[in-house]
């Protein structure tokens, strides 16, 4: 997945990450540019499973984490 700097337009690396839920994880960012040196946080996460898993985990429950800043508008 790239990810452009927001300023310059260059590449941004993933420095680090933190996973806060199993369906969320937050990413910070840094320009490959040393010019420009942009630093960003950003959110992923996993909305949906589209295929089921052929080796479940038996204690995962497919949700949302609560610290996620919005919520899903397409319930089912």
């Amino acid at each position: 997945m790239d990810i452009h700097c927001e300023h310059c337009g260059s590449l941004m690396r993933t420095r680090s990450s933190k996973q806060m839920h199993p369906d969320y994880r937050k990413l910070y960012l840094e320009c490959l540019n040393p010019d420009c040196g942009a630093r960003a946080r950003a959110d992923f996460v996993v909305t949906e499973t589209l295929s089921p898993s052929g080796n479940p985990n038996p204690d995962y429950q497919e949700r949302l984490a609560a610290t996620v800043p919005w919520r899903r508008t397409d319930q089912r």
